[in-house]
């Protein structure tokens, strides 16, 4: 619920943003400021402190977190099915990434824990502008007008040992 909350009271802000920065000449013609996806509000729900930043230590609590739910049968792996369920219920469907083949980069029709848990680091480390294997909330904003020119991607967090 929590989570819910979260989202909606995001959206309202920035939809109010947006209409602060109207110049009231009628229609805004301006192009959206900011994007949320899907990956960025399943990462604020892996604050545990409720410090308003994701540690490395609360990333890995959510990566093991999230693949336990994902893997309904247990079996270490996602097949489709159960990525799709998984894919519905965090992100609210499937037209918000992140998309199965993100996961599945060997396109075997298997997600294993790896593959999984890569994905999610490297997405973490792309959000995390200032390098310092923390996320904060303006972390998860992607202003359109300041888009980064795509890249290549940096290296993904390794697993804590």
């Amino acid at each position: 619920m929590q989570f819910k909350t979260l989202a909606i009271t995001g959206l309202a802000a920035l939809a109010l943003a947006g209409c602060a920065s109207g110049r009231g000449d009628g229609p805004s013609r301006d192009p959206i400021r900011a994007l949320l996806s899907g990956d960025s509000m399943m990462f604020v729900s892996f604050d545990a402190n409720n410090d308003l930043s994701i540690s490395r230590d609360e990333l890995e609590a959510g990566l093991a977190r999230e693949f336990t739910r994902a893997d309904v049968n247990g079996d270490g792996a996602l097949s489709p099915i159960e990525f799709q369920n998984w894919s519905n219920s965090v992100f609210g469907g499937n037209l918000m990434g992140p998309y199965r083949l993100d996961f599945d980069r060997n396109v075997d029709n298997t997600i294993s824990r790896e593959e999984f848990e890569t994905e999610l680091r490297a997405r973490f480390s792309d959000y995390d502008e200032n390098a310092d294997s923390a996320l904060t909330r303006s972390e998860f904003v992607r202003l359109v007008g300041a888009a980064r020119p795509p890249a290549e991607r940096r290296e993904p967090m390794q697993p804590m040992r």
